[in-house]
């Protein structure tokens, strides 16, 4: 039995874009990097187009010498210029693990649309690497594989990756795009692995999604490192050896503070002179020591001195009412996060306001014994990988889609396999090679957004998220 039959048993048992142009008066600074094909609908005019796409009717009949006068005729194809700003700096050099990299001129992030843009129709053929470990599940036995597809494993997260990545290539091909995927199972085993590459030909994929483990997808780029083929990390924030051929699709852990930094530093100017709290442990005290140095007079507390938990009456003497309270809690504890929440909680009153943030959010936030009330009346803020978003209209429209086919309703690690599967592949049909792609700019799709840039000798996606909580809802900000 084949490993896609043995999926579709176990999915048997285990049951849009923004596209924005530069448009000024000033035509120094903007350049033409590509075109687009539009296909003309119905009722559409050239006045209708440009303002779809923010340009101006003259520069459509500048790339469409066959326009005549002001009519276009339906199903007609039209070249639309993407108009990027460059923004000009001095290259420079800096020294990244012993290797030099040239840093080139930057181009201002804009959101494509890509799904209107395919102009490659040639077949795309992608591996997916994922440690399903379907040798470790028995088939025969349906009541032992329906308990062990109830608990959180290797297997179940590689299925849910799977299904979105199999509901994104279903949306490539009702858009034109032909591809040829081949699942393998990498059984999280380092010699499986082995037997894997010398048994497949790297070279003939457009691009390798997976593997889903740090070390394994240092194996596979580590093995293969001679080969031009893209090796895509989907879902680990982790550092990994970012070879030639590697992509790492989700933002780090440094990039992600880096990107909160940037907001306390706007608060900062807002608010010279806040209430500070900094609540870390040993792990985070590199963190503590940057917080500090932004708020000298800062509380500092280390929970590691009382086993993970914060004195009470300690935060209730040191919060104020005459200046904003801000609490940074450094520590991907649960008990901490548990307790710390829900004690700042209780200390909020008419007088007294309490901002808690953190500069990295850890998966352990997603616990359901951290109260999303509590985190909702502190304001909670912090910068994320994915929007965590679960009820607007494009996610209620998957929802819906996802439930009729695979009998439940998608988790994050599904809406990821999905946005990232469905990127990958509308990159190579409009750019052919997923590398060339790199200077297209944010593509954002249902919770994920993706602006890759050079790092070390591979690329790293830069978009990132600045979300705050405010009672039940949750709030994209824009810190620009």
């Amino acid at each position: 039995m084949g490993i896609t039959n043995k999926i579709k048993i176990l999915f048997f048992i285990f049951p849009l874009f923004i596209y924005t142009q530069e448009n000024s008066d000033d035509k120094s600074n903007l350049k033409v990097v590509d075109t687009l094909m539009h296909k003309v609908e119905r009722k559409q005019t050239l006045y209708s187009i440009s303002n779809i796409y923010k340009i101006s009717i003259d520069d459509i009949k500048k790339y469409n010498p066959q326009i005549k006068g002001s009519k276009l005729s339906r199903r007609m194809f039209l070249n639309i210029p993407v108009i990027r700003k460059i923004k000009q700096e001095k290259k420079k050099f800096s020294k990244v693990n012993d290797s030099i990299d040239l840093l080139i001129p930057k181009l201002d992030f804009f959101n494509v649309n890509l799904i209107d843009s395919i102009i490659n129709k040639r077949l795309i053929k992608i591996a997916l690497l994922a440690p399903f470990k379907l040798d470790q599940i028995e088939l025969d036995s349906v009541e032992n594989t329906k308990n062990y597809l109830k608990n959180l494993n290797l297997t179940t997260i590689s299925l849910d990756f799977y299904s979105g990545a199999i509901m994104a290539l279903g949306k490539g091909k009702e858009n034109g795009i032909n591809f040829e995927l081949e699942v393998i199972d990498t059984k999280n085993d380092y010699d499986s692995i082995v037997k894997i590459l010398k048994n497949n030909k790297i070279e003939k994929y457009d691009f390798v999604l997976g593997p889903l483990i740090p070390r394994n997808i240092n194996q596979v780029s580590g093995l293969s490192v001679k080969s031009k083929t893209p090796i895509v990390s989907p879902l680990s924030s982790k550092d990994i050896e970012i070879n030639e051929n590697v992509f790492q699709s989700m933002p780090s852990k440094k990039d992600q503070r880096e990107r909160m930094f940037k907001y306390i530093d706007s608060l900062i100017i807002d608010d010279p002179d806040p209430c500070v709290m900094i609540i870390y442990d040993d792990k985070n005290e590199s963190v503590k020591d940057e917080l500090n140095k932004r708020f000298p007079y800062a509380e500092l507390i280390n929970t590691d001195k009382n086993n993970g938990y914060v004195d009470p009456e300690i935060t209730d003497s040191l919060l104020v009412s005459t200046k904003k309270n801000f609490v940074f809690l450094e520590s991907e504890n649960l008990n901490t996060i548990t307790s710390v929440s829900s004690l700042l909680n209780s200390q909020i009153s008419s007088e007294r306001n309490i901002s808690m943030m953190t500069t990295f959010r850890s998966d352990v936030y997603e616990n359901e014994n951290i109260s999303f009330e509590h985190l909702g009346n502190l304001n909670f803020t912090y910068p994320s990988y994915y929007l965590p978003v679960y009820d607007d209209e494009k996610i209620n429209l998957f929802n819906n889609l996802y439930l009729d086919d695979f009998g439940k309703r998608p988790n994050k690690i599904a809406i990821r396999g999905y946005d990232i599967t469905l990127d990958l592949i509308l990159r190579v049909a409009f750019r052919k090679k997923l590398i060339k792609s790199i200077d297209l700019g944010e593509t954002n799709y249902l919770q994920n957004k993706f602006n890759y840039f050079p790092f070390k000798k591979g690329f790293i996606n830069k978009s990132i998220y600045l979300i705050k909580h405010k009672k039940l809802n949750i709030i994209e900000l824009n810190d620009d």
